[in-house]
């Protein structure tokens, strides 16, 4: 099951990729990571509906939200299901923007100009601990990695900006399982998967699928195909998904 959720709902778009932890660190609740990203995505394009509500206010908001639902039959202390969050919000001249955890924003312009957003905290975790236990211990801990769980506390640490509309044509938020094609694979860097995104997507995913077989099993992630979702929305005139 597609463990990704998104949406988009008046000027606000948001990509959730929920977190494929081993259900051992989830423990203490019966819900789904599906189930989980989709309820916290849309409650969060509910409350960041309010332009006067900062982003990181609605990722909390939401994130509270959530919590209240299960927190009566979960033991919320012996671990939930997470998801990684990017969300967009457009005012009249820029795009709004907020990113927590490995999921990325691409702004694309109109002369092929890119710029990405990524938390890389998460990344830098996995490359210093040896075990997944030691990993897990530094979710959303101090010096460790932060990612949308049932502590609203995780929005303060989500990274967040704007950026002038005049200058970008596109937004793409994508999960990690997209930008594997360049961080892992090869297959592009930033400015050629924006670019091969706007002209044809499933054309992406294709050449993904087939590099991640090809792989050697020597360099073969955890996960060798991971869930790949893409929201592009064209940033003149209705935002919407391109």
């Amino acid at each position: 099951m597609d463990e990704d959720a998104a949406g988009v709902l008046g000027e606000v778009a948001v990509l959730l990729d929920g977190a494929g932890v081993p259900p051992r660190f989830r423990a203490g609740c019966h819900h789904s990571v599906s189930w989980f990203s989709h309820v916290l995505a849309a409650h969060l394009l509910g409350h960041a509906q309010d332009p006067t509500v900062p982003l990181r206010a609605a990722l909390a908001a939401a994130i509270e939200d959530v919590r209240a639902l299960h927190q009566g039959t979960c033991d919320l202390d012996r671990g939930g299901p997470s998801a990684t969050v990017v969300a967009v919000r457009r005012t009249e001249e820029h795009l709004e923007h907020l990113v927590l955890c490995d999921s990325s924003l691409l702004l694309h312009g109109g002369e092929g100009g890119v710029m990405r957003v990524t938390d890389t905290r998460v990344d830098e975790v996995v490359r210093t601990e040896r075990t997944a236990e030691a990993i897990e211990a530094r979710r959303n801990r101090p010096g460790g990695f932060w990612v949308a769980r049932h502590e609203p506390e995780a929005a303060a640490e989500a990274i967040v900006g704007s950026a002038p509309l005049a200058r970008w044509e596109r937004a793409h938020l994508v999960s990690d399982g997209v930008t594997r094609a360049a961080d892992l694979l090869g297959l592009h860097d930033d400015a050629s998967l924006a670019e091969s995104l706007t002209r044809d997507p499933q054309a992406v995913l294709s050449q993904l699928r087939e590099a991640e077989k090809a792989l050697p099993q020597s360099r073969r992630p955890s996960k060798l195909h991971d869930d790949a979702t893409v929201v592009t929305l064209c940033l003149a005139g209705s935002l919407g998904r391109s």
